[in-house]
Formats: C-alpha cells, structure tokens, sequence
C-alpha cells in the first residue's frame, strides 16, 4: 500500500484532518491525536472512536442526505 508525503496510505482519512483541531476554549488537540471514549447507550459497553472517523462519518452524511445532520 503505497504512502503520500504526509505517511498517511491513499485509503486513510486523517489525510484529510490532518490540519484540524479540537477546542475547548482553553486546551487545542489535533484531531488525527484524539479519540472520544462514551458509554455506549444500547450496549452500556465503554467505546473509543477516533474523532477524524467521526469528522469522516460527519461529512458523508452531510454530503448524502442520509441523515440529519446539524
């Protein structure tokens, strides 16, 4: 699998977050750097999720309308 200049393969999507942060009025994080980790509410199970996979899910909803997306 072949890599672009930045070390991420042609199929990773943190290629394209790779300049976006997290804010929170006093603290800034990369968000190729961070995960979210939740309860998950059907389970009630500890998960972890990378936020670019959730900036990626973000954006194809959006794009297709699949979902409400605000």
């Amino acid at each position: 699998m072949s890599e672009d200049v930045l070390g991420f393969s042609s199929h990773d999507w943190r290629k394209n977050t790779d300049d976006a942060v997290i804010e929170d009025g006093e603290h800034i994080l990369k968000v190729n750097d961070s995960r979210v980790l939740f309860k998950n509410p059907k389970t009630l199970r500890e998960e972890s999720v990378d936020v670019s996979r959730l900036v990626r899910v973000y954006v194809n909803n959006k794009e297709t309308h699949k979902r409400s997306v605000k």
